[in-house]
């Protein structure tokens, strides 16, 4: 199989992580390729985690429900894929892309590494039924009040980036997020061409 490259989108809340994970162990069960996942707020909570200034500030930010300064998911993301991609493998990416310097900066590195086909899921949910499903995986930065901030900034900044990947001839696929995972998984798959 050609090695997968794929950017997911959607709101806090859409199912980004539960669905790369099923694409993972899809792939996994049908591929021979090794994956690499970026998992941006995974990455983001592990720095605040580690301790030290940077880690101290970006546990700020995430507290606050604000969005990261471009520069720290460039260097992340750049820094995982610098240090792991050999050339074949998936790639796999949630949490990226959130703003105009990040999606260039990803763009830039899928051009450099030779990945220039990527694509492209954006999962797309109703604010209450985004609001309604983080409420309720209980997460201690996920307030009400918090979760409104992301998503408004999810509206302004993130969306948008939407629009210069697709001017830069990028394969987006819309998929509805408000059914089941199962069903949700089907359409991902039908999608990439892979069911």
């Amino acid at each position: 199989m050609n090695p997968l490259t794929l950017l997911f989108f959607g709101s806090q809340g859409a199912g980004k992580g539960t669905q790369v994970q099923m694409l993972i162990d899809h792939l996994k069960h049908n591929s021979d390729n090794g994956i690499i996942r970026i998992d941006m707020g995974q990455e983001l909570r592990n720095l605040r985690d580690g301790g030290g200034l940077a880690g101290r500030l970006t546990g700020e930010v995430i507290d606050n429900g604000e969005r990261m300064p471009d520069f720290m998911p460039i260097y992340l993301q750049t820094k995982k894929l610098v240090d792991n991609l050999t050339g074949s493998e998936h790639i796999i990416a949630d949490g990226l892309a959130r703003g105009a310097d990040q999606t260039r900066g990803f763009d830039d590195m899928m051009h450099f590494f030779k990945r220039d086909d990527f694509q492209i899921i954006n999962l797309v949910i109703s604010d209450d039924t985004a609001v309604q499903r983080l409420l309720g995986r209980g997460r201690n930065d996920d307030t009400e009040e918090a979760i409104r901030r992301r998503l408004a900034w999810t509206k302004t900044d993130v969306m948008p980036q939407l629009a210069l990947l697709r001017e830069r001839g990028r394969t987006i696929h819309e998929i509805d997020g408000e059914p089941d995972t199962d069903t949700i998984h089907q359409h991902i798959l039908s999608a990439l061409g892979l069911s």
